[in-house]
C-alpha cells in the first residue's frame, strides 16, 4: 500500500464545497472565514485499498471524505489488527489527532475508491485560534465521534454478537429507506471486525437470525419483520441513535 501525498491532488471546486456544506463543521462560518479555511485545501482520489494515514504518524491534515468508504484500523506491537470504526460520506475522521498535533491512534485505508478533502492540520488549528464559531462546531463533531465510541463500546459489553448484527441491520433498513431488503455497505470481513466477532461468529449470527427471519443472499439481506427483529435486538434510542448534527446548545440550528 502507498501511502497517498499532496501531489496528484486537486484544487477544491464548486462541487466539493456543496459535498462540504452537509457536513455541520463548517455550516457555522461565514463564507468568508469558510473560504479561509479551505484556500489551501486539496481534493484527493484513492483506489481502493490505499493507505489514507498510518497509526503513529503525526498528523499533517484534517481528513472529509467525500466519496466512498474507509476503514479505520488499530494495530498492536505484534503486527495484530482490528477494524474500529468505518467511516461514510460526508464525514471527518480522526479529528482530535488533528485539532491537538497528537500522534494517530488508528490507521485508515480506503475500502473502496474515494475522493477525500485535505485541509492542511497547522491551517486548521491557526484558523481554529480565529474563528470561535470553528472552534464550537469542532467541539461538537469530537463530541459526536466520542458519544459514538461509548455507544460502541456499550453494545459490545451489553449485547450477544447475534443480537448487535441485529441491531446493525435494523439501523440499516431505516437508512435504506425503512424496509426488509437492504444491502451490506462493506464487506463481510470488515463487519465481523466493526463488530468486534470473527467471521466464523459473524457466520453463526446469521444462522441464529435467519429463525428471527433474516435471510442473507450474498451482500443483499431480506428481513422479514423489521420491528419483530427490533424487539429482538432490545433497540434502545440511548444506545442506538447517532447524532450527525450533535451541536452545543445555544450555536446555529
Amino acid at each position: 500500500m502507498n501511502k497517498p501525498t499532496v501531489e496528484g491532488a486537486d484544487p477544491v471546486d464548486a462541487l466539493d464545497i456543496a459535498r462540504i456544506g452537509q457536513l455541520p463543521l463548517f455550516d457555522g462560518l461565514n463564507r468568508e472565514s469558510r473560504d479561509a479555511l479551505l484556500e489551501p485545501a486539496l481534493t484527493q482520489s484513492l483506489p481502493a485499498g490505499s493507505e489514507v494515514l498510518r497509526q503513529g504518524d503525526a498528523p499533517d491534515h484534517l481528513h472529509v471524505l467525500l466519496d466512498g468508504v474507509v476503514e479505520l484500523v488499530g494495530q498492536d506491537g505484534a503486527g495484530n489488527e482490528v477494524v474500529v470504526e468505518v467511516v461514510q460520506p460526508v464525514d471527518c475522521f480522526i479529528l482530535a489527532a488533528v485539532v491537538t498535533d497528537a500522534p494517530y491512534l488508528m490507521s485508515a485505508r480506503a475500502l473502496e475508491p474515494c475522493r477525500l478533502l485535505l485541509i492542511p492540520a497547522r491551517h486548521l488549528r491557526h484558523t481554529l485560534l480565529r474563528e470561535p464559531p470553528l472552534a464550537l462546531a469542532l467541539m461538537s463533531a469530537m463530541a459526536r465521534h466520542y458519544r459514538g465510541m461509548v455507544r460502541q463500546i456499550k453494545d459490545l459489553k451489553l449485547r450477544t454478537s447475534a443480537e448487535r448484527i441485529a441491531s446493525f441491520l435494523v439501523q440499516l433498513a431505516h437508512e435504506q429507506r425503512g424496509t426488509g431488503q437492504i444491502h451490506l455497505p462493506y464487506p463481510k470481513r470488515v463487519l465481523a471486525e466493526r463488530m468486534g466477532i470473527t467471521p466464523e461468529h459473524l457466520s453463526r449470527a446469521f444462522a441464529q437470525l435467519r429463525d428471527r427471519g433474516v435471510h442473507m443472499r450474498g451482500s443483499r439481506i431480506v428481513i422479514d419483520d423489521v420491528d419483530t427483529l427490533a424487539a429482538y435486538s432490545r433497540v434502545d434510542t440511548v444506545l442506538d441513535s447517532m447524532e450527525r448534527e450533535l451541536r452545543i446548545p445555544g450555536t446555529k440550528p
